[in-house]
């Protein structure tokens, strides 16, 4: 995947669209907006998503 695509991922329970920011050799840096502050505050918009099929480290 390129930087500036959109993906779709799942987030203490809550589905996420995002961007990818930044990729690293086996995960990407995703950029996103919550509306909920808990989780603005947890992850300050900004999660690294593995990129092996079937796992999603977040």
């Amino acid at each position: 995947m390129d930087i500036g695509t959109q993906v779709t991922f799942i987030l203490e329970g809550q589905t996420y669209t995002g961007t990818i920011a930044k990729s690293y050799t086996n995960s990407y840096l995703i950029t996103f907006t919550s509306p909920d502050p808990a989780i603005v505050d947890k992850y300050h918009n900004k999660v690294i998503i593995s990129q092996k099929q079937g796992a999603y480290d977040i």
